[in-house]
């Protein structure tokens, strides 16, 4: 009897763990990303970040993002920077990208960013004119 039991809990608590921790379990392997993300990943440099990236927004994109060797960055509605939408600077410190910015008639914000072992660049999308500042989360692809 005490088995039966024994398995009953471990499938609840697997079940409460990939639920609470929002992971996800398919044919047998499962992905708990809280988890994996204790891991801490190799620093990264600025040449990492600078170039041209297309930002997505849960896969369409919303807008290219410039990142210049000068330590400028250039947030466009266009892929050819014909729209810039706003610009700031930026500086890599660890594993982290801050790119300060102002957004003209809105306000202030930051770009808090780092690079994943596939190359794609994780974007909070931070704006300080909401009170509590609200963070935005996307995406972005080289090209």
């Amino acid at each position: 009897m005490k088995k039966p039991r024994a398995i009953l809990i471990t499938v609840l608590a697997i079940s409460l763990l990939t639920g609470i921790l929002g992971g996800h379990c398919l044919a047998g392997s499962c992905y708990l990303p809280f988890v994996s993300s204790i891991t801490t990943p190799p620093p990264v440099t600025n040449d990492q970040f600078i170039g041209s990236w297309v930002v997505y927004d849960q896969g369409a994109i919303l807008s290219y993002l410039y990142i210049e060797p000068d330590n400028t960055l250039v947030w466009a509605d266009t892929p050819d920077k014909t729209n810039p939408h706003f610009s700031g600077t930026w500086s890599v410190s660890g594993n982290t990208f801050v790119g300060p910015f102002y957004n003209p008639g809105v306000g202030y914000g930051d770009l808090v960013s780092t690079i994943d072992a596939n190359g794609i660049m994780i974007i909070d999308f931070v704006e300080y004119w909401h009170s509590p500042p609200k963070h935005l989360s996307f995406t972005g692809i080289r090209f």
